[in-house]
C-alpha cells in the first residue's frame, strides 16, 4: 500500500494519493475524509511549453464537429505520454468529433497521462462508431493497468446510441500493477458504461485500481454511471465526491462488488429503475477496508438505494451515515450495517410502499439505526422490514412520523433474533386518517426501553404486536417492555397478541416502569386472538407514589401506573383494574401496589380480590396502609 510509486506528470506518490483521497482506514470520520484538493493535489492548467496542444502542429485536431479529430487526440496522448506533460485541450469552435471503428476503438492511454480541457461548458468531445461489429466494446478512453491518469474540465457525449455493442466513456484495464486515476470537473452523458473497471485483465489481475471521482455529472444509456468488477481475491478503490449521477435507463447508477473499498460522499443519486448503489455479492465477499455513505441524497426516481453486500465475509459493515432517501426501498440488508443520522421520505405520489430499509438475505448479522428520522408522505408498509431469522437489530435515539396505514417496525422471527429499540418515537396521526401499528414482533427476544407511543392503531389491532406468522414460537422468545410512555392514543389496543397451538406468548412479556398518559381509545387495551391458556405478562408498576389520589368506588380502576396509591374518599372496593374499567388489561399487570387511607375505606372479597384467611371484609382506617399483589397468571389480588 505505501510503495513510492510516482506519478511522473504530477510528482506525488501513492502514499499522497491515497491520503488525499480519503483512504482512511480506521473508524468513521463525520466530516468526511479529506479530498484531494486539501493537499493541492490539482490538474496542472496549460502554460506556454509546459502542455501538449491538441490543436496545435502536428496534431491539428479541428474540433469543427465535422472533421473526424480521433487520430490527432491519439497522436496528441502519445506524445504527451512520451514527453511526460499535460495534454491540453482548448474550447473547440464547435465541438470535437472523435469516430472510433473497428480498427480504432479506443483513445489508448499506455502510459501516465492528464487531460485538462477549458471546462466542461465550453469543452466537449462526442464519440461515435462508424461500423460498430456486433458484441464489441468501444471506449473514449482505455486506460492501460498501471497507468495514474487525470483528466478535469470537459465534457464528454456519444451519439452513437449504441444497441447490441458497447461504448463505454472511461475503461480502465485490470492486471497486476497498481495505479490511481482522476476524473475531475466532468460531465459524460450517454455511454453504456460511463467509467468501466472490469475484472479480467493481464496477470493475476490483482493490481489496485483507486479512482477517485470528484464534481462530476454522469448520465449513462443503459448501463452504470461506475461499473467496479474485481477478481474475488482482488482489491479496488472508489471514492465519489460532490458529484451527480443520474437518469440511467435500465440498470444501476453504480455496480460495485462488495471486496472493494468506496467512500462517497456528498453525491446526489436520482433516475433509475433499479440500485443507486449495488454492493454486488460474490462466492467470497472479501475484507474491503472501508464501505462509507456520508452526506448523499438518493432522490424520488430512485428504484433502490443501496443494497450492502453479501456472502460469507461481511466485515466490515457498511457505513451510511447523514444521508437523505426519498426513495422507498431505500436501504436493502444483506450484511452488517450502521445506519446513522439519516432522513427517510417520500412522495405523496411515490410509486412505490416497500420498506424503506428491509433485510434480504444472508443472515446472520446486525443492524444498528441511530439518531434516524422516517416521515413518509404516503404509506411505506412497514418502514423497517427485519423479518429474517438470526438478526442482531439495535435501533436508538429514531423518530417515526407515520400519516397513513401498515407498521412501522416488523422484527425477525426466528430464536436468534436479538433486537433493541431505545429511546425512540413514534407517531402516529390522532385522527382518522391515519393508524398505524408501531412495532411487530414475530419471534426472538425483543427489548423496547425509553420509547414513546403517541396516537392511533388500527381499531382492531395495538400498538405493540406479538404473532407467530409460521412454525412454532421459541422457547427463548420474550417482549420486554420497560420506561415507555403510552400518550394521547386515540385508537386501537397497546398489546395484540396472535396465539396457536405451541405458539402462546403467554408469560413471555415483561417490563415495568411504563406510564399511560391520556389514554383516549375506547378499544381494548389488551387482545389475545385464539388464546391457548389465561394470557398474562409481568409488567411492574413504576415506584414511587402517583402524583394523584384514588377515589374509593366498587370498581376502582387503577389509571395510571405506581406503586402507591392515597384512597381520598370513602367506600367499599370489591374489584381493582388496571388502566380499564372491564379489567382488560389486567393481564399485563404484575406486581405489588399500597393503598394508604387517606378517609376510610373498605376492601371486599368476591370481585378479584382474596382476603386473607378467607375474609369477606378489610376495613382500612385513616392514616392505614394495606398492600396488594396481584398475580397475573391468577387473575386476583390478594394481601401481602
Amino acid at each position: 500500500m505505501d510503495d513510492p510509486q510516482v506519478n511522473d506528470i504530477l510528482n506525488f506518490s501513492r502514499r499522497q494519493f491515497l491520503h488525499g483521497a480519503g483512504a482512511l482506514t480506521a473508524g468513521l470520520v463525520l466530516g468526511g475524509a479529506p479530498k484531494l484538493g486539501r493537499l493541492g493535489l490539482a490538474l496542472p492548467r496549460a502554460q506556454t511549453g509546459a502542455a501538449i496542444d491538441v490543436t496545435a502542429a502536428p496534431f491539428g485536431a479541428r474540433g469543427d464537429g465535422v472533421s473526424n479529430d480521433r487520430a490527432a487526440f491519439q497522436a496528441a496522448i502519445t506524445a504527451a505520454i512520451q514527453q511526460r506533460q499535460p495534454l491540453w485541450v482548448p474550447p473547440p469552435a464547435s465541438f470535437y468529433r472523435l469516430e472510433l471503428d473497428n480498427a480504432n476503438p479506443q483513445l489508448d492511454v499506455p502510459g501516465d497521462l492528464a487531460i485538462v480541457g477549458a471546462g466542461r461548458a465550453t469543452t466537449l468531445l462526442r464519440f461515435t462508431v462508424a461500423g460498430p461489429q456486433a458484441g464489441a466494446t468501444y471506449s473514449g478512453f482505455t486506460i492501460h493497468n498501471g497507468v495514474h491518469f487525470q483528466i478535469a474540465d470537459l465534457r464528454l457525449e456519444e451519439d452513437a446510441a449504441p444497441e447490441g455493442y458497447a461504448l463505454h466513456g472511461f475503461n480502465f484495464q485490470s492486471g497486476p500493477a497498481d495505479h490511481q486515476c482522476l476524473i475531475e470537473a466532468v460531465d459524460a452523458d450517454g455511454f453504456t458504461h460511463v467509467a468501466m473497471a472490469g475484472s479480467s485483465g493481464s496477470g493475476d489481475s490483482r493490481g489496485e485500481l483507486f479512482l477517485a471521482i470528484r464534481d462530476c455529472d454522469f448520465s449513462p444509456r443503459t448501463e452504470c454511471c461506475v461499473a467496479f468488477w474485481t477478481a474475488e481475491t482482488g482489491h479496488k478503490r472508489l471514492h465519489v465526491y460532490d458529484s451527480y449521477f443520474h437518469d440511467n435507463v435500465s440498470n444501476h447508477l453504480v455496480y460495485c462488488h462488495p471486496h472493494n473499498s468506496v467512500h462517497i460522499e456528498n453525491t446526489r443519486f436520482d433516475g433509475t429503475p433499479n440500485w443507486s448503489f449495488h454492493l454486488q455479492g460474490s462466492a467470497i465477499s472479501g475484507e474491503p477496508e472501508y464501505q462509507r455513505f456520508i452526506g448523499c441524497w438518493f432522490g424520488p426516481n430512485v428504484g433502490r438505494g443501496i443494497i450492502t453486500h453479501g456472502g460469507p465475509t461481511t466485515h466490515p459493515r457498511p457505513e451510511i451515515v447523514n444521508c437523505l432517501f426519498e426513495c422507498s426501498n431505500a436501504i436493502q440488508i444483506r450484511s452488517d450495517v450502521l445506519i446513522d443520522g439519516c432522513y427517510f421520505t417520500n412522495n405523496r405520489d411515490a410509486q412505490s410502499n416497500s420498506a424503506f430499509v428491509a433485510a434480504i438475505e444472508n443472515e446472520p448479522w446486525a443492524v444498528t439505526m441511530r439518531n434516524s428520522i422516517f416521515a413518509p408522505k404516503r404509506d411505506v408498509l412497514p418502514y423497517v422490514d427485519l423479518r429474517l431469522a438470526d438478526v442482531t437489530a439495535t435501533i436508538a435515539n429514531c423518530q417515526f412520523y407515520h400519516q397513513g396505514s401498515g407498521s412501522i417496525l416488523a422484527l425477525g422471527k426466528a430464536a436468534g433474533n436479538v433486537a433493541t429499540i431505545s429511546n425512540c418515537l413514534f407517531y402516529v396521526r390522532p385522527d382518522n386518517g391515519s393508524q398505524a401499528t408501531s412495532i411487530e414482533v414475530d419471534d426472538g427476544q425483543t427489548t423496547i426501553a425509553n420509547c414513546r407511543f403517541h396516537g392511533r392503531a388500527p381499531g382492531d389491532r395495538a400498538i405493540i404486536h406479538c404473532q407467530r406468522s409460521s412454525g412454532t414460537l421459541s422457547d427463548g422468545a420474550a417482549l420486554h417492555i420497560d420506561g415507555c410512555t403510552f400518550q394521547s392514543v386515540t385508537g386501537g389496543g397497546l398489546l395484540y397478541v396472535v396465539d396457536g397451538p405451541g405458539n402462546s406468548w403467554r408469560g413471555r412479556v415483561s417490563g415495568g416502569n411504563n406510564r399511560i398518559n391520556n389514554w383516549q381509545s375506547g378499544s381494548p387495551m389488551l387482545t389475545v386472538n385464539v388464546p391457548q391458556a389465561p394470557f398474562y405478562a409481568r409488567l411492574l408498576p413504576v415506584a414511587g407514589p402517583a402524583p394523584l389520589g384514588l377515589p374509593a368506588a366498587p370498581t376502582t380502576v387503577i389509571s395510571s401506573n405506581y406503586d402507591a396509591y392515597s384512597i381520598t374518599s370513602p367506600g367499599e372496593i370489591s374489584a381493582l383494574h388496571w388502566w380499564s374499567e372491564d379489567g382488560n388489561a389486567d393481564p399485563l399487570f404484575s406486581g405489588a401496589i399500597s393503598l394508604s387511607a387517606t378517609t376510610p375505606f373498605a376492601l371486599l372479597s368476591g370481585g378479584n380480590i382474596r382476603l386473607a384467611g378467607g375474609a369477606a371484609r378489610h376495613d382500612v382506617a385513616a392514616g392505614q396502609t394495606i398492600r396488594l399483589t396481584y398475580d397475573s397468571s391468577q387473575g386476583f389480588w390478594s394481601e401481602g
